[in-house]
């Protein structure tokens, strides 16, 4: 018995008022996805601009501190390499050399008296040969303090010229120190130390940022030596590493950014650490912050009277024509027309619904009669689409992975071949310099500069280790070249028997920039035949499956341990089984339905085609195999794929 069309709209309009949806006022169902919209707009720019201000000061702040650091090194190195060269002036002097071999110091005392108010030294010392003490002069805050300086006394007496902290022991407070040998007649006879005392204010001196104040400690063998920052002179803090780039750490509940960089000209083991607080620049933000606020609310405020009156101009007339078409559906006046609106837009509506009215009886029964036929042809056409698409889009990455191979390979083969030779030339080159060194060791004056200038120890020892990574770098692109090789395997479009894992490694390798750092893969092969089939087709269905498994887990980023496990094992006696599974968030029973469905996909829109798992459903079909899948929410999913070991195609054919 055929049903009515009065019956028919009777029901779906019984259903409709039973759902919650259809009970709310259109203008309700306007204005909320508009107000909705609007809102997460307004959350996504204000969300926009506050982390792009955030990162924008930070990098500022950031700039400003590395630019700070290298100014600083900068202002010690020019003040050590003066200090170094006025001691080494003072060495040279004739007076004090003719004092120091007769120990007159008096006319010691003189002589240094006056350059320490020359140069405004808060020291000067002189030892003698055995580093007793021949004559000093202190500041008088530095009188009765023990200074840690027989290091730059011996270093000094053994013929130095450099530069050097002194710190006092028991404080965190050091002179920047220069010292120089005393000649005469080419044999040491004692030293000469100067230096000054680093305060505060000299290291305020150094800020470059007058509207930001920038702290700076020195330390000396991970010990603190000197700084102008109050919170970490009376504590034990141990400074950092040196880093290339700056690093954000709190003191004190206060966030700093800090840059610590060595200063090996100097001295030995000496760090300086630069600090700038980030309380300037969390102000500004909490302000900007304040006000993005506010002008969010002020926009949603507006987005919704922009949304009711729209609401109300659209709403009005589709109610209108609603109440219309209700009325005579209710009565079964499906002969008659719907009353056109004037003067809107919904009169081609109206029109167009009553022109369905006068076809809907007269093509029911044709549509129903045609509708099983049309859906088998759809179903045929999506495979015959889906195939023809993956198999143009496998075919060109086939030739252009062989191509790119291909291309690589000759040069890598080239530079791996040469690698021998150039380790043994060099090294034979090596060796002819340490026999020059060997039999002439005196080396001229321009010798000795570039030896230093090139660093010659370090170059030799680097030069080998240097060749050895360039050539474990061309062994790891052969081993490259081959697993591309094997994934197009453009060769083997026959069926043959391979080593599935063979397959299982390069279809890895090819994902490799997608897993590598998010995703540990956890390989458990089990002893496996040769299995019959088609290599290139077969690779197709691991990547697809792997490819899925590995966005599922990047698209979860609450997810901290991501895992795909490969298991491979005999299932029977002719059979084997691959099963790829991953701890992602699972798959549920409906979409497992449709998961092999020409053009079903549940990524966003542009992240996939859905022909994937259904080219890989009819390869393994083809092969006389199955997939079965298995998962369930928040254990994650699993493929398993079962192939014949010897293919039941080929026995066919035989």
């Amino acid at each position: 018995m055929a049903t009515t069309p009065a019956c028919a709209y009777e029901r779906n309009s019984s259903s409709a008022k039973s759902q919650p949806y259809f009970r709310v006022p259109l203008s309700l169902k306007i204005i909320v996805p508009f107000l909705s919209v609007s809102v997460t707009l307004l959350l996504l720019v204000i969300h926009t601009v506050k982390i792009g201000f955030a990162n924008t000061l930070e990098k500022g702040v950031r700039d400003q501190v590395e630019n700070q650091a290298v100014l600083a090194v900068r202002d010690f190195k020019s003040r050590s390499t003066q200090l170094t060269k006025q001691a080494k002036l003072l060495s040279e002097e004739p007076e004090i050399i003719s004092s120091i071999e007769k120990k007159d110091t008096d006319i010691l005392r003189q002589d240094i008296l006056s350059l320490q108010t020359t140069f405004k030294l808060d020291l000067v010392e002189v030892v003698n040969a055995r580093g007793e003490m021949v004559a000093e002069l202190r500041e008088e805050w530095l009188t009765g303090k023990n200074l840690i300086n027989s290091a730059a006394i011996n270093s000094a007496l053994k013929g130095l010229e450099k530069s050097n902290f002194v710190n006092i022991d028991g404080k965190p407070q050091a002179l920047l120190v220069g010292f120089a040998p005393i000649r005469n007649n080419n044999r040491i006879i004692g030293a000469v130390l100067l230096g000054y005392s680093i305060t505060d204010e000299q290291l305020q001196q150094i800020n470059i940022d007058t509207n930001n104040i920038n702290y700076f400690a020195i330390f000396k063998s991970g010990e603190l030596i000197a700084t102008n920052f109050a919170e970490i002179r009376s504590k034990s803090w141990q400074v950092p590493a040196p880093e290339t780039s700056t690093t954000k750490i709190d003191i004190e509940r206060q966030s700093y950014i800090m840059q610590t960089v060595e200063m090996s000209e100097i001295g030995d083991s000496i760090t300086l650490a630069v600090f700038s607080p980030m309380a300037t620049m969390q102000q500004t933000q909490l302000t900007l912050s304040n006000r993005l606020d506010s002008f969010f609310w002020a926009g949603v405020i507006l987005a919704t009277i922009v949304g009711g009156i729209v609401s109300r101009i659209i709403g009005k007339p589709i109610l209108d024509l609603t109440k219309n078409v209700n009325w005579m559906a209710s009565n079964e006046y499906f002969s008659d027309k719907v009353p056109i609106p004037s003067g809107y837009e919904l009169g081609q509506l109206a029109e167009a619904f009553n022109l369905m009215i006068e076809q809907v009886e007269k093509r029911d029964s044709k549509l129903n009669l045609q509708l099983h036929q049309l859906r088998q042809t759809l179903h045929d056409l999506k495979n015959a689409q889906s195939q023809l698409i993956q198999a143009e889009k496998m075919s060109s990455l086939g030739l252009m992975v062989a191509g790119i191979a291909h291309e690589i390979n000759n040069p890598v083969n080239f530079i791996y071949g040469n690698l021998w030779h150039a380790n043994q030339y060099t090294t034979d080159l090596i060796k002819l310099i340490g026999l020059y060194q060997q039999e002439y060791p005196n080396a001229t004056a321009p010798i000795q500069d570039c030896i230093e200038e090139i660093e010659l120890d370090f170059l030799s020892e680097d030069l080998s280790k240097l060749l050895s990574s360039m050539k474990m770098g061309t062994e790891r692109i052969q081993q490259i070249v081959l697993s591309l090789r094997n994934f197009s395997r453009l060769d083997e479009a026959e069926m043959k028997p391979v080593d599935i894992h063979e397959g299982i490694d390069s279809t890895l390798l090819i994902l490799n920039s997608k897993i590598k750092t998010a995703i540990k893969v956890i390989k458990n092969y089990g002893k496996l035949p040769l299995v019959e089939c088609y290599p290139s087709q077969l690779n197709q269905v691991f990547m697809n499956i792997m490819a899925n498994a590995a966005d599922a887990l990047l698209s979860n980023p609450n997810l901290r341990n991501k895992e795909i496990e490969i298991i491979t094992e005999m299932a029977g006696v002719n059979q084997v089984v691959v099963k790829i599974r991953d701890n992602g968030t699972g798959i549920n029973t409906d979409a497992i339905n449709k998961l092999f469905d020409p053009f079903f996909t549940t990524k966003p829109v542009g992240k996939g085609t859905g022909l994937g798992l259904s080219i890989s459903y009819q390869i393994i079909e083809k092969h006389q195999g199955k997939i079965e899948v298995n998962s369930e929410i928040g254990e994650g999913a699993e493929f398993a794929i079962y192939l014949p070991v010897k293919s039941r195609i080929r026995e066919a054919a035989c």
